[in-house]
């Protein structure tokens, strides 16, 4: 059984690998090595996690967005979380905020978004508030994109909801915050503030959701 067999069989047991336990398998410390042995499985690293767990594309199967999740690890058919946002952003239909996006890989991705934008591969517009919206980098169609969004955006909240989503939040500063957690923390309380309005209330003031891949 050649190097490429034992890799592939070792895949096919784990699903998911790091580059040193590849480096071990291979009895190597080459990275090139790895690499060409594994360009010849057609493996696929993650774009969570800062890349560094490989699979192989024929034990994965993809969901209609493109993305497949094997634990918490997400990888995607269009490779690098970059290229994945970029394309989402494009075939969406009234473009996407940062939240949404979050929400979709599970994972931050603020400074992707700006490294997008800033080599124009994507498009941004301001709304309401300091709610921003990604948009395809073709501008005739990142308007219409943009045309789309504005339709559906909600109006302004009340200051005293918005107060009240605020405190939430920093009652729970010391879990997993997001829109689901403080909503069901405000309908313990009794309180009738709907989970879109908390999602609008994160989106406006642009509050950082703490997960598990964030500190990663």
């Amino acid at each position: 059984m050649d190097r490429c067999d034992r890799l592939r069989k070792q895949f096919k047991k784990r699903r998911v690998l790091e580059i040193s336990e590849i480096m071990r398998l291979l009895a190597t410390t080459s990275r090139s090595t790895v690499y060409r042995h594994l360009k010849q499985l057609d493996y696929l690293s993650s774009y969570s996690h800062s890349g560094k767990f490989y699979t192989l594309r024929e034990l994965v199967k993809f969901d209609e967005t493109g993305l497949c999740r094997l634990g918490d690890i997400g990888f995607s058919e269009h490779g690098t979380l970059a290229n994945t946002m970029a394309h989402i952003i494009e075939h969406s239909e009234a473009g996407k905020t940062s939240s949404e996006l979050e929400h979709q890989y599970h994972l931050r991705v603020k400074n992707a978004l700006l490294s997008l934008v800033e080599t124009k591969r994507i498009g941004r517009e301001k709304l309401e508030g300091r709610i921003f919206v990604y948009l395809s980098a073709e501008h005739s169609k990142g308007q219409q994109q943009l045309k789309k969004r504005k339709k559906g955006v909600p109006g302004p909240l009340p200051e005293w909801l918005v107060l009240e989503v605020l405190v939430a939040t920093i009652r729970a500063s010391t879990e997993v915050v997001d829109a689901h957690i403080v909503a069901s923390q405000l309908r313990k309380r009794g309180s009738h503030i709907r989970q879109e309005q908390v999602q609008q209330v994160f989106e406006t003031y642009d509050l950082e959701k703490k997960t598990p891949d964030s500190t990663r």
